[in-house]
């Protein structure tokens, strides 16, 4: 029994202690609702002195406390789309503004730009129909080459270019240097100076002769051809004696003769990679001397010293050639060697 009395004290304790427990937590819980309440009641009102320093320093930056009882949260936001709704409106003001004086700009630019030209295009017009006058119709001849132009000014475009000899049909004259002609059916103008009433001589056909040709004892020849060949020995052995100048143009000769080269003497003497010194005679260069002219004439006349040579070289000018000293060799004059096939 005394035991059972134990255990049921140590019970009651027990619930007596959570019984206190609870009731102190409820007790606190009250409290700080109370406080809770108190505090926001305070804000309410205005009292300064219970808004943390936190709070204070935060709403100092954005806005004061005055202001924040001045207006609502609405009223601030209110203001602010008005703000935004000013500054719209004046923004649209000002590009409106900018349009309109933008506009006004192009309008007197076009202007401006507009009225001169109808004035010049009129002018010109009138300027030209008064220059103008009438003339009986009358044939006229072109006396050199004109610019056949639309009006009668240089800056009118072109139709043509008359050439001179031109037959033309005159109907009108201005003050200024133009006659208005109609040319195969077209009308235009043509300056004063380039016509003329004088019709032109008639031009003669004159048949191109034939260039003379001479028959010597060899070839035949021309002057020209003469002439180029001359120049060739000139350039070739000029300063060496008449034997050697007679051997060259006598391979010259030999070579219009043989079937393996052209049978003119222009052809032989203009033959690719063979006489270079051709250009001399088109050029001008170095003229033949008159020792030359009749060495020439000697060999051309049937004087010949070459043994039938148709190539030559120097070897001291050109090194020794194994090409040429692959032909049949006929002599040496001068330092010069002559082979034939």
């Amino acid at each position: 029994m005394k035991q059972k009395k134990i255990v049921e004290g140590a019970k009651r304790k027990s619930q007596a202690s959570s019984i206190r427990k609870i009731g102190s937590m409820l007790g606190m819980g009250i409290l700080c609702v109370f406080t809770i309440s108190a505090i926001g009641a305070m804000r309410v009102i205005g009292d300064a002195d219970i808004i943390p320093a936190v709070e204070t320093e935060s709403a100092q930056t954005s806005i004061s406390v005055n202001e924040w009882k001045k207006a609502s949260i609405n009223e601030y936001d209110f203001a602010s789309e008005a703000v935004k709704v000013t500054t719209k409106k004046k923004t649209t003001t000002t590009k409106k503004t900018t349009v309109t004086e933008k506009t006004a700009q192009e309008v007197a630019q076009l202007t401006t730009t507009q009225k001169p030209v109808t004035t010049t295009v009129t002018t010109a017009k009138k300027t030209e129909t008064a220059k103008v006058q009438k003339v009986a119709a009358q044939t006229m001849y072109v006396k050199e080459a004109v610019n056949f132009r639309t009006g009668a000014s240089k800056k009118c475009d072109v139709i043509k270019v008359l050439e001179a000899g031109k037959k033309v049909t005159v109907n009108g004259k201005t003050n200024d240097g133009w006659y208005r002609v109609k040319v195969d059916g077209v009308t235009g103008y043509c300056m004063t100076d380039f016509l003329t009433k004088t019709a032109p001589a008639k031009k003669t056909t004159v048949k191109a002769s034939k260039p003379a040709v001479t028959n010597s004892a060899t070839i035949k020849y021309t002057d020209e051809e003469f002439e180029m060949m001359c120049y060739v020995i000139q350039n070739e052995v000029g300063g060496c004696s008449d034997a050697s100048i007679i051997a060259v143009s006598n391979v010259i000769i030999n070579r219009v003769k043989s079937s393996r080269f052209p049978n003119s003497l222009s052809g032989v003497l203009t033959q690719a990679n063979q006489f270079t010194a051709i250009s001399n005679y088109y050029n001008k260069v170095n003229a033949p001397t008159q020792k030359v002219r009749e060495c020439v004439k000697r060999a051309l006349n049937g004087e010949d010293n070459s043994n039938g040579a148709m190539f030559y070289y120097a070897p001291k000018y050109c090194g020794t050639s194994s090409w040429f000293e692959s032909l049949d060799f006929c002599m040496e004059l001068e330092g010069q060697r002559f082979f034939r096939f």
